[in-house]
């Protein structure tokens, strides 16, 4: 079945708060309206409080991602909004992310919604539409976005949002871009930390020195945009033996491979395989490049 289509115009009921907040900005105006495709209901009258925007590099790392996934996951999970571009990397694992939870995403492009851009995320622009969610832009359908309508949609994403947080980008960046134009609505603008000397860590780090909270895990975002102990991001996963519990643990930031992890453990690599199969089958683990990486799902407590 086609998708819907819709529009919003501003001023009008539905027309999305945050939204008209731009037109408090020097500079930053509204949109006179926004064209959508998919849930009408999830962007009509979307409240700041209600979403949260992930942004980021299309050249991230796999730390990226799995920061960006596991992110988004939580965050649906509590109920928020997801918000991003749908570019490469961090944007479309955050969107990955809230898909993976049975969440709410909103996709935002700088072409019209009714075309997946880039269009290597067909099928991510697909599985946003049959989840539930929403393609939104301020262009018309069958609109072809030009060099300046990329940085021109990023005030959008900020604003729809009650906090902006950027994993992993360079400086200058589209990211960097976005996290300004939510500082200069007056929304919070979370950070999450890198490794010293990576590129990517630049304007993650650059935020951070410039304010902007300290982003270590989705509690972090509940707390700051639902307020403190008002939700909480733990994600707890079924029963685990010992020896599974034992090899979840040697798992650690980028992940590792199969190799690595058969001789920390001191487990024939047979049995290792087979454990790690059954971990990535209850959801703790991921496999990304050849190597198995942390979801957000906990063990349960003893």
């Amino acid at each position: 079945m086609q998708p819907e289509d819709w529009t919003l115009e501003r001023g009008a009921p539905g027309f999305p708060p945050g939204l008209a907040d731009l037109d408090r900005v020097d500079g930053l105006e509204s949109p006179r309206r926004l064209h959508g495709r998919g849930a009408r209901s999830l962007v009509a009258g979307l409240e700041p409080a209600a979403a949260v925007t992930i942004v980021g590099a299309r050249r991230c790392t796999g730390y990226g991602r799995s920061v960006a996934a596991e992110l988004a996951g939580s965050l649906a999970e509590a109920g928020l909004v997801v918000v991003s571009g749908m570019a490469f990397g961090v944007d479309s694992a955050a969107h990955e992310g809230a898909l993976a939870a049975a969440g709410s995403t909103v996709a935002v492009l700088a072409c019209g919604p009714d075309r997946a851009y880039p269009p290597s995320a067909r099928s991510l622009y697909r599985r946003i539409l049959e989840s539930g969610g929403a393609v939104v832009s301020e262009s018309p359908p069958g609109y072809e976005p030009g060099r300046w309508d990329f940085p021109r949609r990023n005030r959008l994403m900020a604003a729809l949002a009650a906090m902006t947080v950027v994993v992993e980008a360079t400086e200058p960046s589209g990211s960097r871009i976005t996290a300004e134009r939510a500082m200069e609505l007056g929304r919070d603008v979370g950070a999450v930390p890198g490794p010293i000397g990576s590129r990517l860590s630049a304007g993650p780090h650059s935020l951070l020195r410039e304010g902007a909270h300290f982003v270590g895990g989705a509690q972090d975002v509940l707390d700051r945009v639902l307020g403190v102990g008002a939700a909480t991001a733990t994600r707890v996963g079924p029963s685990l033996d010992a020896e599974g519990t034992a090899l979840l643990g040697l798992v650690e930031g980028e992940g590792a491979g199969l190799e690595r992890l058969t001789a920390a453990s001191g487990m024939p690599a047979a049995a290792a395989a087979v454990a790690l199969a059954r971990l990535e089958l209850l959801g703790y683990l991921r496999v990304d490049r050849g190597r198995y990486v942390r979801t957000g799902l906990s063990p349960p407590s003893s």
